[in-house]
């Protein structure tokens, strides 16, 4: 967005006529002889007086990129957000291929866990504003996927997009509850807290179980742990409907630890309705610490005025001088400016 700084400054605009009306005009001598040519004395004076309007027309833009320069015209960037002491959340999301078993069921259809941790999530994050929160996807491995940011809006979206196949197929769980204390470790924030959504359990990644609990106990970061999926579904067999636990893989009692250990909570989303639930609990359990600061960045443009000034002044400088050269050389020229 464009902005003066100091609007009053356009305020100096008329200070050239006012000094001009205030000093007392420089007498003119009368003309000692009255010629009647009064057509010919009419052409001279319309062509004065378009020379009168040209002489004056570069000093009044001159005067006017002054005056802007003095206003600081500035380009005002978009508010950034400032709040050193928010809390830095760091999701770690679950994309592992049984991720897309769809036994979870959202507005009346059914659809797949990741899915409903899409919608849900997002909704999560953008109900943050204050916050600054990052994701972490895992699944062969885990990876940093948005960095801690407080453009949560970014963040939500990405969350949205994440795909199953995007770091492979198992579930490095160990992993990325390592990779969320380490990228805390690397950072000051106070209050660091991790959501560790999955549906399934250790089967893959250099950590295993016992690992990463003892690093979940000695290091202050507070990990929520959500499993996610349904306990029944039925499905279809050779000898008809048959009904299976579709989480049957899911490691509860490790999730539970993890979260104890921290100084967290386990929850069990078994529904949407109660994936809800949950993120509505830890908004009440995780409060935003308090309103967001914000600044604008701001440019400086009064550069721009001043050196149209500039430009103004040597075009005026050039123009007398090459008139003056002109009238210097007229008798050689055979015309007279």
């Amino acid at each position: 967005m464009f902005e003066f700084a100091f609007l009053w400054a356009f305020l100096l605009l008329p200070l050239p006529l006012l000094v001009r009306w205030l000093t007392p005009p420089v007498a003119q001598a009368r003309a000692a002889l009255w010629l009647p040519q009064t057509r010919f004395l009419r052409i001279r004076q319309q062509a004065e007086a378009r020379k009168i309007r040209c002489y004056w027309l570069l000093p009044t833009l001159i005067w006017l990129a002054i005056v802007a320069a003095i206003a600081q015209p500035r380009w005002v960037g978009e508010p950034i957000a400032l709040n050193p002491e928010a809390r830095e959340i760091m999701i770690a999301l679950d994309l592992s291929g049984s991720m897309e078993v769809d036994d979870m069921i959202y507005n009346g259809r059914r659809i797949t866990r990741l899915e409903a941790a899409h919608s849900i999530l997002a909704d999560f994050i953008r109900r943050r504003q204050g916050d600054r929160i990052g994701l972490i996807v895992y699944a062969d491995s885990a990876y940093v996927y948005v960095p801690i940011t407080s453009d949560l809006t970014t963040v939500a979206q990405l969350a949205e997009e994440a795909r199953i196949g995007l770091a492979g197929q198992r579930t490095a769980l160990g992993d990325a509850i390592a990779l969320s204390i380490r990228y805390f470790t690397e950072r000051e924030s106070k209050e660091r807290v991790v959501l560790m959504l999955t549906d399934g359990m250790i089967n893959t990644g250099k950590i295993n179980a016992e690992q990463a609990i003892h690093l979940a106990r000695n290091h202050d970061v507070k990990i929520h742990t959500i499993g996610i999926g349904s306990d029944e579904m039925r499905i279809q067999g050779l000898f008809g409907e048959r009904v299976i636990n579709p989480s049957a893989d899911l490691d509860e009692s490790f999730l539970a630890t993890i979260a104890i250990s921290t100084g967290g909570l386990y929850f069990r989303a078994r529904t949407t309705e109660e994936m809800e639930d949950i993120y509505r609990v830890i908004d009440e359990i995780e409060p935003i610490i308090g309103a967001e600061h914000f600044f604008r960045p701001r440019t400086s443009l009064a550069h721009i005025p001043l050196l149209i000034a500039l430009l103004l002044v040597l075009l005026k400088t050039g123009f007398y001088g090459i008139r003056y050269w002109l009238n210097r050389n007229q008798t050689k020229l055979g015309t007279k400016l």
